[in-house]
């Protein structure tokens, strides 16, 4: 069975970060941030993909198929809540920007309620922390 992940960015209080922020440029540019996990994927999920349609591939393809949303606007929250709705998503790469907002889109309450291990943590020079979780078989 395939794998679905969000990767997504937030400041410390859980807002989107603004798209000129430079600390969300590096997020969304440097090797080491979304870029590498769009090289990882072998489908990236566009805004508007059909969740049904995605039940049927997720089940038929092997392991090895990884299905990336990404996350990081108001119209990426929108195929966020699709994939929680039906339980679709595996794995949560996060990226915490050292950084107060204050205002903004919440992204942080939007998140999939379900039991999520922490699996990996990485923390960046420029005070970056990728944090990734997995889906708990509780």
């Amino acid at each position: 069975m395939a794998k679905v992940q969000i990767i997504t960015a937030m400041t410390l209080d859980g807002f989107f970060p603004c798209e000129d922020e430079e600390l969300f440029r590096w997020v969304k540019t440097d090797k080491h941030g979304f870029p590498a996990w769009h090289e990882r994927s072998t489908f990236m999920l566009p805004i508007g993909y059909p969740m049904l349609d995605l039940i049927c591939e997720k089940d038929e393809k092997d392991a090895s198929c990884i299905y990336t949303a990404e996350i990081s606007d108001e119209k990426g929250l929108e195929l966020l809540h699709g994939l929680s709705i039906y339980h679709l998503i595996d794995e949560i790469i996060i990226y915490i920007l050292p950084l107060t907002a204050g205002k903004g889109t919440d992204c942080q309450h939007r998140l999939p309620a379900n039991n999520w291990k922490l699996y990996r943590t990485v923390t960046f020079k420029n005070g970056i922390v990728r944090l990734i979780y997995r889906k708990s078989s509780r």
